[in-house]
């Protein structure tokens, strides 16, 4: 469970660093579907709507601390892994659907293609971790 909460914080450090950039460009979500925000919305909002590179702040702040509750504890606690499984889940659903990041594989940006390419396949990794915790082998 150590590896998950490791990979926990550097997608952590991604999602972080697209929203410092989102926020400095006021980059909003470019969802098919909703309205384009501008940058004083998304300034305002990305603590709960997210930006398009990164999840909303509150998700981010859940991650933090079930990612450090895992790397710290004796006996780190299964509903923390379960908790960056559901997380990396929706993030893994959430990349692809904004623009940027399919726009990235088209036309490979040097700031902007490591953070949608790296973050996608971390959350992706929580993921397929998170929820694997306690369905192993089991023992008598």
């Amino acid at each position: 469970m150590r590896l998950l909460g490791a990979i926990g914080i550097v997608q952590l450090v991604f999602g972080a660093l697209g929203l410092r950039k989102a926020y400095a460009e006021g980059r909003g979500g470019d969802v098919p579907g909703f309205p384009h925000r501008s940058p004083d919305e998304v300034r305002r909002r990305h603590w709960v709507e997210g930006t398009e590179l990164s999840a909303p702040t509150v998700m981010l702040i859940v991650q933090a601390f079930a990612s450090l509750a895992l790397l710290v504890g004796r006996r780190p606690p299964v509903a923390a892994a379960r908790t960056l499984g559901v997380l990396g889940a929706i993030m893994s659903i959430g990349y692809p659907i904004e623009r940027v990041w399919r726009e990235s594989f088209v036309d490979p940006d040097p700031e902007v293609t490591p953070l949608t390419a790296g973050g996608f396949l971390l959350a992706l990794k929580m993921a397929i971790l998170g929820f694997a915790v306690g369905r192993g082998p089991r023992t008598r």
